[in-house]
């Protein structure tokens, strides 16, 4: 099971209350899902747990939210923000 960490490189910032991500001159906002995704990336923590968090939280099931982030990480990935061990 994947678990994505975030780039070393890549800064976070809340201005405003807002939630942002930067690399490279570029920034990306979080929505509140973004951020709970974001704040689990620590290299331990399997996209499924993610999930089951974000299941609980929302009271969605388990296998909508866990399309959601695999989408989402897949975003990360292109975007060079997240890295997979």
């Amino acid at each position: 099971m994947l678990k994505p960490s975030r780039d070393l490189f890549v800064q976070y910032r809340v201005i405003n209350g807002s939630k942002y991500i930067l690399k490279n001159y570029k920034v990306f906002l979080l929505d509140e899902v973004g951020e709970i995704i974001w704040d689990s990336l620590d290299g331990k923590t399997t996209l499924q747990q993610i999930a089951e968090q974000i299941s609980i939280k929302y009271q969605i099931e388990v296998e909508t939210a866990l399309d959601d982030i695999e989408h989402f990480i897949n975003e990360l990935l292109e975007k060079e923000l997240i890295e997979v061990t």
